[in-house]
């Protein structure tokens, strides 16, 4: 075999380790954060469970987004976060997400597991792990890592009003 094929199917050999790699440090970080942190940190406060709404208007959705996504991500959406770790998420009072939550001080770890727009389709997608801060009535949350796409664009597109 001529030294550059040799070359070029190691390269393609490392290139393909390196994307396992990140694909597998990212499913162990996950899986750290929703083990470890919550129980970490748990004696030292947690997301007060209750309702949380977020209302997505037509000109939040950015123009180039296709219409039937914009159509899914347009409403007013309601987080619940239950006293036994689990979410309910509505849409316009529709139960669209079922699902559980760990918390601490600073993270909470959310994982959708049934529902019409359940981010439960692809390995990985189902756990979201944020940052949270809740002031004056406002629950502030940026990702910190999460894969489900609305989840995140609901979650973090501005704080949500406590109810």
């Amino acid at each position: 075999m001529p030294q550059s094929k040799i070359y070029e199917k190691e390269i393609l050999t490392m290139r393909t380790q390196q994307l396992f790699s990140v694909r597998f440090i990212t499913a162990v970080v996950v899986l750290t954060l929703a083990a470890l942190v919550p129980s970490a940190f748990a004696s030292s406060g947690q997301l007060p469970p209750g309702a949380y709404v977020a209302t997505v208007m037509a000109s939040d959705v950015p123009p180039d987004f296709p219409p039937e996504v914009a159509a899914i991500l347009i409403g007013t959406w309601t987080t619940e976060f239950t006293n036994d770790g689990r979410t309910v998420v509505t849409k316009n009072g529709e139960i669209v997400v079922t699902g559980s939550y760990t918390s601490n001080k600073s993270y909470v770890v959310m994982r959708d597991i049934e529902g019409p727009l359940a981010c439960t389709d692809d390995h990985g997608i189902a756990t979201g792990v944020y940052n949270w801060r809740l002031a004056g009535g406002q629950l502030y949350m940026s990702p910190v890592l999460d894969r489900c796409f609305g989840r995140q664009f609901v979650l973090t597109l501005r704080p949500l009003e406590q109810q």
